[in-house]
């Protein structure tokens, strides 16, 4: 194929090339690449969340990998969140909690053994559960007693894994029309999403106001809690 194009300015970095009208060619590590068209094959397949279509991968020279997806129509949520009115927000946020109680009722299937080496090759991906101990194991055990030794080890469900305004598409009358980027995608413990929202989307004024109509009412305590313990190492 004749990957030539158009390159969408706002994107070079993450190099991705409008190649048709209707046509992107997202360039990565072999790596990476190959574990985002897997989750987008796998949500797909498997819940009715707008995403771009896979069409195919290719390997490169240099052994760098490429999806060729749909181009979809739209404004980023967060180029267009300051235009939004409030209902169109609120709107926005209902849809996107409608799309994470989909991801969170995917059943994930039997765990084989495996080696932290190997976490981005399974279909579909899965947390490895050797850095989840890891990171367990990093709560001071004040904090655990305080909150009842409660601490969601077995509790994984799929997740996007960046979830963030940058991310999401929507049309002019503040309709989601897709999710973007799913490499950082797997299962993971339900309030992984929460804390990555909660922290690293705090820069558009107003978001996080919203982000308690996108996940349930607890995960926000679970945030709280993890949050406090980053605090005290």
């Amino acid at each position: 194929m004749d990957v030539s194009g158009e390159e969408r300015p706002e994107l070079s970095l993450r190099k991705i090339i409008r190649v048709a009208q209707d046509r992107l060619l997202k360039y990565g590590p072999s790596q990476d690449i190959e574990l985002e068209a897997e989750n987008m094959r796998y949500i797909s397949e498997n819940t009715a969340i707008p995403i771009p279509h896979v069409h195919e991968t290719q390997i490169h020279d240099g052994g760098a990998k490429s999806i060729l997806m749909d181009y979809i129509e739209g404004q980023t949520l967060q180029d267009a969140w300051s235009s939004m009115i409030p209902s169109q927000k609120m709107s926005v946020a209902q849809e996107l909690r409608g799309y994470v109680q989909q991801l969170r009722g995917l059943k994930r299937e039997p765990l084989e053994p495996f080696s932290h080496k190997h976490i981005y090759m399974r279909r579909p991906v899965y947390l490895d559960e050797y850095l989840f101990s890891r990171l367990r194991t990093s709560v001071p055990d004040l904090l655990l007693n305080c909150t009842g030794n409660k601490w969601p080890e077995d509790k994984l469900v799929f997740t996007h894994g960046d979830l963030a305004p940058r991310n999401i598409l929507v049309d002019d009358h503040g309709h989601v029309t897709a999710v973007l980027d799913w490499e950082l995608s797997g299962w993971q413990p339900e309030w992984c999403e929460t804390v990555r929202a909660y922290t690293f989307c705090n820069d558009i004024p107003g978001w996080t106001a919203y982000l308690s109509a996108v996940f349930p009412p607890g995960d926000a305590t679970e945030y709280m809690a993890v949050a406090f313990a980053r605090h005290m190492k």
